[in-house]
């Protein structure tokens, strides 16, 4: 930002990284509601629902998986963008709350939501291709 306050800057990529954080959290809250009510249509329905209707609950299954995984993944470079910002305006204001935080290793949210979207990316296709 070379005519603004690096200190505006950081706080503004601090409220974007938090943003963004909350959002990943309410998507889910919302994906596992949509499926949940799929699932339930499908398999706890009082009713035997027809073929043709299971074919288009199971394909719109898959395909919401499809949508917020995109969504998710789109999320997470958004927040990524704003850490590593905030990291790097850190070196010029001599702050350390965001260059010095724990490397996420082996384990991380990122990879842990890629496998959760996988996992029921599978269970719409077996549900798609094998159960009745």
């Amino acid at each position: 930002m070379a005519n603004g306050n690096l200190k505006d800057e950081y706080l503004d990529a601090s409220a974007n990284q938090r943003q963004f954080q909350t959002l990943r959290f309410a998507q889910i809250t919302v994906f596992i509601a949509i499926t949940g009510f799929l699932i339930n249509l499908l398999f706890n329905a009082s009713t035997p629902v027809p073929t043709l209707e299971r074919l288009a609950l199971k394909t719109g299954g898959l395909l919401v998986t499809f949508l917020f995984w995109i969504h998710q993944e789109r999320v997470m470079a958004y927040w990524n963008h704003f850490v590593q910002r905030a990291a790097e305006l850190e070196k010029e204001l001599g702050f350390r709350q965001y260059s010095t935080r724990p490397r996420a290793g082996i384990v991380s949210s990122f990879k842990a939501m890629r496998l959760f979207f996988i996992v029921f990316s599978l269970f719409w296709t077996v549900a798609l291709l094998w159960l009745t």
